[in-house]
């Protein structure tokens, strides 16, 4: 192993994302940018990514890398800072050089105690790691293995300091602190960071060339009107009640500081020199916040409104709100706008406000208190929603819109609001500021994922991507980039065309011959982790990584044989909270994406998106196992109105196109006070289990087969959409069931609902689909979003192995061709429907008969209480824990818990809050073994060593699943 390699391999173990080295790329499989480099027609193809949708981008200018889910950039003078904000258990604040983005030094944040050792240096030789400065070099290095590494990370007790272009730079640490979106630059030199979870403002200055926190600013929670909109406050009220700083500007004079709360309703200000805080209510979910006509008035984007809340700035007042989107109510169907970014027009009292869920731009007066022109930030005449402007900048009469979902920078005429062009980026661009005549940017996503060889965590494996583009050059390139920024997004006429024509032809054949659709959906799992030991499927499996194989899943194997299997496909999202948003919507949205790792790093939310949307925010509920909530109004829970995307769901199209549905398990839309429309209510089996871990989906296949068949003929619903998800698994947890229990339980409870469909009259005319939410919990040898999904069908090619690149909006994209329905964003208006597979001469056998489950009932061993023990006797009927049932209680498997040894003994972690790494390890020793695991993490070392992949960095360790 060359020097590089074993330096890459080395550096990525101990410090993940604060460790980069002196090659500008680490590897092309892992996409992690480790150093600055001025892109041009040389060196583009290296920075060229495919995402899982089949877009590409191509960055321009210069970049560097960031941490995991940079969220927002600052700059004082050539001094450019970068907050970052993954599902990490750190958030990070790193330095650029604004000339040529050369890192200067970092501040990371902990929310526990704060690691106390300055440094760890690679050796100069690569061999090894060094943790302490005088070791490096020395013939006597200290390796650290991964298991230490990661344990001293977990605990907190060591600094790891960053590489950059063969420098060490300098690395500082804070505890009990964490980092939200906000971030910006005073005039002397000091920026000020939003807290998030740990309730403060910290203020940064550098300090003899070291970043250091030179004053933290306190905030507290304010309770806010119950009528202000009709949910409730949304934190962890296990813990205090949080103020959540999202958003912070410095007044003029440099007096003040003015900081949005998130979770109070609230702006708040601060004397920079005293301390003093002053509270103020405004609007939902306050986002930002801007200074505007010359400082004399305040401006707050409410995330959760429609609209913006204008304040007299000196009197800390409330003056009115203006609308930038309908007004709503507790009725409410439709998706909020999310007013997220604002940026002031110089010397005017005018203020841009980013409506990222409409992909509009509005122009308010805040004077006046109206607005004045909406920019329309579509990228082609009619497109539905999707670009996401979410960071916005303005600089020599032009406006700068960052479009996270279009990966580009679009350019205006602020006076005459004409779109003049598009600036490509990295992925999902969040943020923009401009200085120094250039336009800095930063993209959340990079440049992508790679193969995660040793289940790194999709969820944050991702590093950042800073970029920088010289104003001066924008003129002169901006055709051309227009034209790029079409052509990766498949925007172009000519790629819209063409890919018309092909949807027209695949469409007019489904249209013909399939009447009936049914969706599957199960929950996070790799192409590699299910199938990897599939023969079949050539280089498209590895089995070094398959977890569960013929003998969990002899189904599934049977199923991909005589079927459709495709092994190039892709989950749009990274977790579940993104999973079901796009396999419901073809999208997600803003919120979704900015606070779901706020949620999975168990910062202070509960969430309010999709699954577990239905979450009780009350103390006493928390925990509380009712699988029937979902049906129910939300009342007292976390509402998840906010987090729609603009076109909603299947569902709501299915409803208003009169199409005859069913939906088995899966979350659909609410009004605004959390209430299912009754329309949609109809088509819900409301004795259908949801999250319950203690059901088995062999009593959720019974219900929804029962359902079926007391709705035959004409009742038989056009579009099935059926959610089974014990595949999920509960790792280790103590008395539930074993991994590959449920998997194999899973395995069967699918195949016999398919075969039993395969029997109905409808039969002839129906396609199914089955895959996964999302790819987490596992590792793939070809891409971490990488999961498998098959097509089921009499009008299938048998056998047929589908390589081209697909994603979940290509399901989407092929239900709605099929049914007749529209599209719901730009990504399924966009994609391709499903093609290739299909074939002019039908099968209409039913599908193989089911194989039975092969794996002996089994649970993992540890204390149980009475309860949980009672609640599986319960759901093993299929059953949740009630006094009725208890009546009428037997214990339907007769068996006790194996005896804890200290073999498998292994801690276990809260359910459904286990990282993926994590719930892949409990899997792996539950399912083969520790001899097994150990001899995997053997194979993977020597993979790295020779394919110069990346090992589980300190990030990849550190998420949280759903």
């Amino acid at each position: 192993m060359n020097n590089m390699i074993a330096k890459a391999v080395i550096c990525v173990i101990l410090a993940g994302p604060l460790c980069y080295l002196p090659s500008a790329l680490a590897n092309p499989l892992n996409r992690h940018v480790l150093s600055s480099v001025q892109l041009d027609s040389q060196n583009i193809a290296n920075y060229t990514a495919t995402l899982p949708t089949g877009r590409i981008v191509t960055p321009v200018g210069a970049i560097n890398g960031t941490p995991n889910f940079p969220t927002m950039v600052a700059a004082d003078g050539n001094r450019i800072a970068v907050l970052a904000n993954g599902a990490t258990p750190f958030q990070t604040i790193t330095f650029y050089d604004g000339n040529n983005l050369r890192r200067v030094d970092r501040l990371a944040a902990f929310s526990k105690v704060a690691p106390v050792q300055p440094m760890a240096y690679a050796t100069p030789d690569g061999s090894g790691i060094a943790i302490n400065p005088q070791h490096a070099g020395a013939a006597g290095v200290v390796y650290i293995p991964k298991e230490g590494v990661a344990l001293k990370i977990a605990q907190a007790k060591a600094t790891l300091a960053a590489e950059s272009d063969s420098q060490a730079i300098p690395s500082s640490v804070i505890s009990h602190s964490d980092f939200f979106q906000g971030l910006t630059a005073g005039p002397d030199g000091t920026f000020y960071a939003t807290g998030g979870d740990s309730d403060q403002v910290v203020a940064l200055r550098s300090v003899q060339g070291k970043v250091e926190v030179i004053h933290r600013y306190p905030l507290q929670w304010q309770a806010f009107p119950k009528d202000q909109y009709p949910y409730q406050y949304q934190g962890n009220q296990q813990k205090k009640y949080l103020f959540y700083p999202d958003s912070v500007v410095v007044g003029p004079q440099n007096k003040h500081l003015y900081v949005t709360g998130m979770l109070a309703n609230s702006l708040a200000r601060i004397s920079i020199a005293s301390g003093k805080t002053e509270y103020v209510n405004v609007g939902a979910y306050p986002f930002a916040v801007a200074l505007a006509d010359n400082g004399q008035r305040l401006v707050v984007s409410d995330w959760a409104g429609n609209g913006v809340v204008v304040l007299d700035r000196q009197r800390l007042k409330v003056l009115g709100e203006i609308p930038t989107g309908p007004a709503v109510g507790p009725s409410t169907v439709a998706a909020g706008v999310h007013p997220t970014a604002m940026v002031a027009v110089p010397d005017s009292p005018d203020v841009f406000v980013a409506d990222a869920n409409v992909d509009k731009v509005v122009e308010v007066d805040t004077q006046n208190l109206r607005p004045l022109q909406v920019v329309d930030d579509s990228p082609y005449p009619d497109a539905p929603p999707g670009s996401y402007p979410d960071g916005l900048a303005v600089a020599d009469g032009k406006l700068y819109i960052a479009n996270a979902g279009n990966n580009d920078v679009a350019v205006y005429d602020i006076r005459t609001g004409k779109r003049l062009g598009l600036i490509p980026t990295a992925w999902y661009p969040t943020s923009l500021t401009v200085a120094n005549g250039a336009l800095y940017i930063s993209c959340a996503k990079g440049l992508g994922a790679g193969p995660n060889l040793q289940w790194q965590y999709i969820g944050n494996m991702m590093h950042g991507v800073i970029q920088k583009v010289a104003l001066q050059e924008i003129p002169a390139h901006l055709a051309d980039w227009t034209e790029k920024s079409l052509h990766n997004d498949g925007f172009t006429s000519a790629q819209r065309s063409a890919r018309h024509e092909g949807n027209v032809k695949t469409t007019t054949y489904l249209r013909k011959h399939i009447h009936y659709v049914v969706f599957i959906l199960r929950e996070n799992k790799t192409f590699d982790e299910d199938l990897g030991d599939y023969t079949a499927a050539g280089k498209w499996a590895d089995p070094h990584f398959d977890l569960y194989n013929q003998k969990e899943l002899p189904n599934l194997y049977n199923l991909a044989h005589h079927y459709a299997l495709f092994g190039n496909f892709m989950a749009d999202g990274e977790v579940t909270a993104q999973g079901h948003q796009w396999t419901d919507g073809a999208s997600d949205s803003d919120v979704v994406q900015r606070l779901w790792p706020e949620y999975y790093s168990n910062r202070g939310l509960l969430w309010n998106a999709g699954p577990g949307g239905s979450s009780s925010l009350k103390p006493t509920a928390q925990g509380a196992h009712n699988p029937y909530d979902i049906y129910q109004p939300l009342g007292d829970h976390t509402n998840p109105w906010i987090s729609y995307p603009e076109k909603l769901y299947l569902f709501n199209d299915l409803l208003e196109h009169h199409i005859r549905f069913e939906d088995f398990g899966e979350n659909v839309t609410r009004r605004r006070d959390g209430v299912i429309r009754s329309g949609l209510l109809q088509h819900m089996d409301v004795r259908y289990p949801y999250w319950d871990r203690m059901i088995l989906d062999t009593a959720r296949v019974r219900l929804a087969e029962h359902w079926l068949k007391a709705h035959p003929g004409v009742k038989f619903p056009h579009f099935i959409y059926i959610w089974i998800p014990d595949d999920h698994t509960a790792g280790l947890s103590p008395c539930y069931y074993a991994p590959d229990y449920y998997v194999a339980n899973n395995d069967y409870a699918t195949a016999k609902f398919i075969h039993y469909l395969s029997t109905t009259p409808q039969w002839k005319h129906m396609a199914i689909f089955l895959t996964e939410d999302d790819a987490q919990s596992g590792a793939d040898h070809i891409n971490g979003h990488r999961t498998f999904a098959l097509v089921i069908s009499p009008w299938v090619k048998k056998g047929v192995l589908e390589t081209h690149l697909n994603s979940q909006v290509n399901i989407v994209k092929t239900i709605e061709a099929t049914l007749g329905l529209p599209p719901m964003s730009q990504w399924d208006a966009n994609a391709s429907v499903i093609a290739g597979i299909w074939t002019d001469h039908p099968d209409f056998a039913p599908t193989p008969a089911v194989l039975p489950i092969q794996v002996p009932v089994s649970f993992n061993p540890g204390k149980c209480s009475n309860r949980t023990l009672l609640r599986r006797e319960a759901g093993a009927t299929g059953h949740m824990l009630t006094a009725e049932w208890l009546k009428a209680h037997t214990d339907p498997h007769g068996r006790r818990l194996a005896p804890v040894s200290a073999a498998n003994a292994y801690t276990p972690t809260s359910l459904l809050k286990v990282s993926g790494p994590e719930q892949l390890k409990q899997e792996w020793i539950a399912s083969k073994g520790v001899k097994s695991y150990d001899h995997f993490m053997a194979y993977l070392h020597h993979y790295a060593q020779v394919h110069g992949a990346t090992i589980a960095s300190y990030e990849a360790n550190e998420g949280k699943l759903h």
